[in-house]
């Protein structure tokens, strides 16, 4: 979420000239704010972009994907997608935001040690301009994983989430009612969870009225 004052006082404009162009002016700043404060309102960037829309001669591409790389970091919300469908085509093709929409693919599509090569955070300036960016990944990262798996091998972890040996004790421990380590450390055990979990196998045979008719004959004897 944003901060309260200037949330409210968003909310409020966004209620009194949600289709001015003026407004524009009011929710760019508050898009940077959100970059830089770490916060988030998903209501208030979706309301910058429909106003791009009606005022094409006022987009801003910078803006635009700022709006995006907070709508990755929201992962497994549905906001990217929403983003898009206001993102007009010929903003699309800009470089920036066709990485960006690669990036977002990438991680839909759980290939995550390719989002990190493709990312190539340090030497990225878009996306190592957010802060935060990496820390919101690897969470979402690891809430794919929780529900995919029970235990998985360290180093494949590691991998899969771009760290080192010496942050896998510290990362694992900042959520205990999530996963642990293993006695061997060898091992990433995931809390029980209703996905994770062996489902009973259902059996389901049709059967169709003409083999039922003799059966039928029978009971009416």
């Amino acid at each position: 979420m944003a901060s309260s004052s200037s949330s409210e006082a968003i909310a409020l404009a966004l209620k009194e000239h949600v289709y001015d162009e003026c407004l524009i002016d009011k929710l760019e700043p508050y898009v940077t704010e959100q970059v830089n404060a770490s916060t988030y309102d998903f209501i208030a960037n979706k309301a910058l972009l429909k106003l791009y829309s009606f005022f094409p001669q006022r987009r801003n591409e910078q803006i635009t994907a700022q709006i995006l790389i907070k709508a990755i970091m929201n992962l497994p919300s549905t906001d990217m997608t929403l983003c898009l469908y206001l993102v007009p085509e010929d903003v699309r093709e800009s470089e920036s935001i066709r990485q960006l929409v690669k990036y977002w693919e990438l991680l839909e599509a759980a290939k995550f040690v390719e989002f990190w090569e493709a990312a190539n955070l340090g030497g990225n300036t878009l996306l190592d301009s957010v802060p935060g960016f990496d820390t919101a990944i690897r969470s979402y990262m690891v809430g794919v994983l929780a529900i995919s798996y029970q235990r998985i091998e360290s180093d494949v972890f590691m991998e899969l989430l771009a760290l080192d040996k010496a942050h896998l004790d510290a990362y694992v421990n900042q959520m205990p009612n999530l996963m642990n380590l293993d006695e061997n450390k060898t091992s990433v055990v995931f809390t029980a969870n209703a996905q994770n979990q062996p489902r009973p196998m259902t059996f389901k045979e049709n059967i169709s009225f003409d083999r039922m008719v003799p059966v039928m004959s029978l009971l009416t004897v």
